[in-house]
């Protein structure tokens, strides 16, 4: 039996790796693009193949389907770095990505943007932003596509245990806005999922972790696998909001960050939940670290 191949971007990152593990376990002939082999690290074993390409430069990439049918991205911008930008990243480097794929024969697109994506578009969130101008590339590119929207990954969710390990943990408010981060390993497996149900075709798919919890109860957890007293301390939204213009002189990608806390805060974050993997689990090992 021929194996479907699928090209999967961003697989150095965090969830691309689960993503190459997951297809990989699922059957499918993967083919990861990566700048160096050598980021895949202990993901390599799970690519049947690897092309190492820049996806910022489409002139490398003129090899890169090679009879892949499935496009798989969840590429992004996850430094602060101030170049290369998000909008060369996020947006310009997944265009590129998907002008290839339409060239050279992919017949389904499936990527990874942010539950809530049009909504913190309108609130001038350039990063997200960037994301969902490739969603809007995708629809009209003439391939099939699924969208998927997760709410948060469980590697952010390691910036709560920091503060907690510091001694004191922040919150927007009052810390009451309700968020169900996902696993890595879960939104692959969601990911898989989609893949193999012809139905979800055509559709965006938001999806959140099997707890959902608040922003100061997320920070309790941590305190509590550190054994620790909870010291949650509230920001008001108007300091925030207020310092944000002046952070964006210094570093437009910090600013960018912020406008994102604050809007998710305010937003909150629940999808329908998905997976076997629980924050609590990942504070405990952590902190036995």
């Amino acid at each position: 039996m021929t194996k479907t191949k699928v090209l999967v971007a961003g697989a150095t990152g965090y969830l691309g790796g689960n993503i190459v593990r997951a297809l990989h376990g699922r059957g499918y002939w993967v083919r990861a693009l990566a700048r160096k082999e050598s980021r895949l690290g202990d993901n390599r074993p799970f690519c049947d193949e690897v092309v190492e390409a820049e996806a910022t430069n489409p002139g490398t990439l003129n090899d890169l389907v090679d009879g892949a049918k499935i496009l798989v991205s969840s590429l992004g911008k996850h430094d602060f770095k101030r170049k290369p930008t998000a909008r060369q990243v996020d947006y310009q480097a997944n265009l590129n990505l998907l002008q290839r794929a339409v060239a050279g024969g992919v017949e389904h697109v499936v990527f990874v943007s942010v539950f809530n994506g049009g909504a913190l578009r309108e609130r001038g969130i350039d990063s997200i932003a960037c994301r969902e101008d490739v969603v809007d590339a995708i629809k009209a590119s003439g391939l099939t596509w699924t969208i998927i929207r997760p709410t948060g990954f469980f590697n952010d969710m390691k910036d709560f245990f920091h503060m907690a390990a510091k001694g004191t943990g922040w919150v927007i408010g009052d810390g009451a806005q309700r968020i169900n981060p996902i696993h890595g390993a879960d939104l692959a497996d969601f990911i898989g999922d989609a893949l193999d149900d012809p139905r979800s075709r055509g559709q965006e798919r938001s999806v959140g972790g099997p707890d959902t919890f608040t922003f100061r109860e997320i920070l309790e957890l941590a305190f509590d696998a550190l054994r620790r007293k909870p010291k949650v301390r509230g920001l008001p939204f108007w300091l925030l909001n207020g310092s944000t213009p002046l952070v964006g002189l210094v570093n437009p990608f910090v600013a960018d960050l912020m406008r994102s806390v604050a809007a998710l805060s305010e937003l909150g974050a629940v999808a329908p939940p998905y997976g076997t993997h629980h924050l609590a689990d990942l504070f405990l090992e952590l902190a036995a670290k």
